[in-house]
């Protein structure tokens, strides 16, 4: 489990204490701020825990939801149009329309931690937006998995979705890829 300084200031932990922990292996520093109660830990985690504004999308999120098979080589992050750069160069960052930036948003436990994520409508949105971006195989895996899924989706809100991006295209493609309809 990973921690903030703040969270284990706020447990009551001293700069002194916390300190002590690193020494005696009972907590391991991440990066300056972040403190993991194991040596190993998930990347993710770490990501959602230090930037807790940003919403997990695009091929993280499908690891997450098990639309892709595939260890992780960057992570996808989603923030307001507006918010800072993040400096890592294992996080592609998705700048985000205000308007658009919390819609389909969701918060939940995923490998005992909290992320956000959009659901999978919205996800559905986004890899069809970005297909130019990704490679062939990708898209096709997961584009495949959401058609085994697809009688899940919740129609009413992806028509909603796809009426927020003004878009044809995107609809076109979902229509015939993912729900086999013309």
């Amino acid at each position: 489990m990973l921690y903030l300084y703040k969270d284990l200031a706020n447990k009551g932990y001293s700069d002194y204490q916390i300190k002590k922990q690193v020494q005696e292996k009972k907590l391991y520093m991440v990066k300056k701020g972040v403190y993991s109660t194991t040596e190993n830990y998930d990347y993710l985690e770490y990501l959602v825990k230090k930037h807790p504004n940003g919403i997990v999308t695009l091929e993280t999120a499908c690891i997450c939801y098990s639309l892709l098979k595939k260890k992780p080589t960057v992570y996808y992050i989603a923030t307001k149009q507006k918010d800072r750069k993040i400096k890592d160069d294992r996080v592609k960052q998705i700048f985000m329309t205000d308007s658009l930036y919390m819609v389909g948003a969701n918060v939940v436990t995923y490998q005992q931690y909290n992320i956000r994520i959009y659901d999978l409508e919205r996800l559905l949105v986004e890899m069809v937006r970005n297909k130019t971006n990704l490679d062939y195989d990708t898209y096709t895996e997961i584009i495949h998995n959401y058609q085994k899924i697809s009688k899940l989706l919740n129609k009413n809100k992806l028509e909603q979705y796809i009426r927020l991006f003004k878009d044809k295209r995107i609809k076109e493609r979902i229509y015939r890829e993912v729900l086999n309809k013309e």
